[in-house]
């Protein structure tokens, strides 16, 4: 019976192994042996038995890894195996647990508010128009980032959240704290959905802000439309562009961020035709706007002035930049004397009115150049171009009422 050895090893007898021209083995008894490679590299090895066979666990590198250590490796796993452990597949169990976790815990370090949110604006830009995904990053820089910006979103309390909406309230901005409110949810409601998060703490917060009173938007009345256009045409103390954007704007009855981001190349002059992509559009389907000779006018008149710059209303500090929301309503419907009196979008209300009343045109005419609401996705995009004929008329026939109205008024 051979004589069965342990811990034959010292480190001088494996610092003083040579290297030869195959590997080769020199055992230190228990499974535990030095596997040494021409190049001279030395390698702890352990061989064991696992469910009647004959496996080999890498122990580590001499002389980084001591004799001692390789023994201690070697027990413990002698000591798995008599548990009914596969070493090897046990420490590889292991590395796995850890990096999960430390795979997780550099996750959940990456999931700040912030750092989620900029995640949530990345998809709602393909859902809404580029202002409102504008307002939104503004908004969330301005009032909630400096609070909870830097917070893990699986940390921030109902009480952190109603502190900060509580500071945009007490300023006397309660439409603003709305929108927050409304954001900072719809953030946390996308986190949950990808499991960054298991509650949505802002949802507990429904009904804390004060209501906010609805404002009428105040409509120019229909007898004072008359002077409004003729005192419009001879506004001299207004921007050349911005009594440009103002004469088509009640001409064409648009949404004001319709019309002061309205680029050049979505204009076919040759079919009198203005297309305003989707993504520019409340209901986010392509709205067709025919255009009456009045409007080709003016859209000639502005070249000279706008040609350069891709919008039609640049800015006139920035011609690289649309004109800004305000300057319409500031800097001309305010300047001429019409502040409390009129409003960009009472002109809509207005021509709604004008075109009904009139009876020349039908209802859905009427809607489709209004560019309401339509529920059924499908036929939304399918109507664009219903009733355009009908509505190219319309909108001629609307543009030279404005003109008889303003030439008849004394």
């Amino acid at each position: 019976m051979p004589k069965i050895t342990y811990n034959a090893l010292t480190d001088t007898s494996i610092r003083n192994s040579k290297s030869r021209q195959k590997q080769y083995k020199i055992f230190d008894g228990q499974g535990l042996f030095v596997l040494i490679h021409p190049n001279g590299s030395k390698y702890f090895r352990y061989r064991y038995k696992f469910e009647g066979k004959e496996k080999v666990m890498a122990l580590g590198v001499y002389p980084e890894t001591t004799l001692k250590e390789a023994r201690e490796k070697r027990l413990e796993a002698q000591r798995l195996v008599k548990d009914g452990l596969d070493p090897v597949r046990f420490r590889l169990e292991i590395r796995a647990k850890r990096e999960k976790e430390e795979k997780e815990k550099f996750l959940k370090t990456q999931n700040t508010f912030e750092h989620v949110s900029k995640d949530w604006l990345a998809r709602e830009k393909k859902r809404i128009t580029y202002k409102h995904a504008k307002d939104a990053r503004r908004s969330l820089e301005m009032h909630v980032y400096p609070k909870i910006g830097n917070q893990l979103i699986d940390d921030i309390s109902t009480k952190e959240i109603k502190s900060v909406l509580s500071v945009i309230q007490d300023s006397g901005k309660l439409e603003t704290a709305h929108r927050v409110h409304q954001r900072i949810r719809s953030v946390f409601q996308f986190a949950v959905m990808n499991d960054l998060t298991e509650r949505n703490p802002a949802a507990d917060l429904y009904g804390y802000l004060e209501p906010v009173k609805k404002k009428s938007m105040k409509a120019l009345p229909l007898k004072e439309l008359p002077e409004y256009l003729h005192r419009l045409d001879k506004a001299d103390n207004l921007h050349l562009v911005t009594r440009a954007g103002l004469k088509l704007i009640i001409m064409l009855f648009v949404r004001t961020n319709e019309l002061i981001e309205a680029k050049w190349e979505e204009f076919d002059f040759k079919q009198a035709l203005w297309r305003i992509p989707e993504e520019r559009m409340k209901m986010r389907v392509e709205h067709l706007v025919p255009l009456p000779q009045q409007a080709l006018t003016i859209l000639d008149e502005l070249e000279p002035l706008t040609g350069s710059s891709e919008y039609i209303l640049a800015g006139d500090r920035n011609p690289n930049q649309p004109m800004s929301n305000n300057t319409l309503l500031y800097g001309g419907i305010y300047r001429m004397g019409y502040r409390s009196r009129a409003t960009i979008h009472g002109f809509r209300s207005m021509a709604s009115t004008i075109l009904n009343e009139s009876g020349k045109w039908t209802p859905d005419a009427i809607e489709r150049q209004l560019a309401h609401s339509e529920k059924d996705q499908i036929r939304a995009t399918y109507n664009r171009a219903n009733y355009l004929e009908e509505r190219r008329r319309m909108m001629q026939w609307y543009a030279d009422y404005l003109d008889q109205i303003r030439n008849h008024y004394v």
